[in-house]
């Protein structure tokens, strides 16, 4: 009878402690920003572009709970500079008069806005979906960069010819 009023004080000291547990959703969502890291992109908590179509677009409740994902990249690397929001009709610029680079337009569902920036490009995201999702938008974001790289490096070499 004693061993059982012991443990049933044990178990009330301890008790509190497992709120320090990650539950399930916390490791998931470590997992993916550590593979996020092994992709060689970097995890920022950003608020999203302020503009009218985000307001349209995405309800209030949810524009609290996306995170960025970014790729740094060479500030000669000659990406152009503003947000995209991907909406039924397709791709709108929030900021800047380009259009969204041709690699980031097969970007996976639910990674609907985009941001680039002088030396990095990168996706805003609410963390739904999987690894797939993650390995898929990384490929995105790298062909991104190498397809602005090679063109620069074209460019380099047209004016050593001139």
């Amino acid at each position: 009878m004693a061993f059982w009023v012991i443990a049933g004080v044990v178990l009330v000291a301890l008790a509190p402690l497992s709120h320090f547990w990650p539950s399930k959703q916390q490791r998931r969502l470590a997992h993916i920003r550590e593979q996020a890291a092994l992709l060689g992109l970097y995890v920022e908590l950003r608020k999203l572009p302020a503009h009218r179509k985000i307001d349209i677009h995405i309800p209030a409740d949810d524009r609290r709970y996306w995170v960025y994902y970014g790729l740094r990249c060479s500030q000669k690397v000659k990406l152009p500079v503003g947000s995209w929001l991907r909406t039924p009709d397709g791709w709108f610029a929030l900021t800047g008069d380009s259009d969204l680079p041709h690699a980031l337009v097969a970007l996976p569902e639910g990674l609907d806005v985009v941001s680039s920036t002088p030396g990095s490009v990168g996706f805003f995201w609410q963390e739904r979906g999987g690894e797939e999702a993650l390995e898929h938008a990384a490929r995105c974001l790298k062909q991104a960069v190498a397809s602005a790289s090679t063109s620069l490096d074209e460019s380099e070499q047209a004016s050593t010819k001139l």
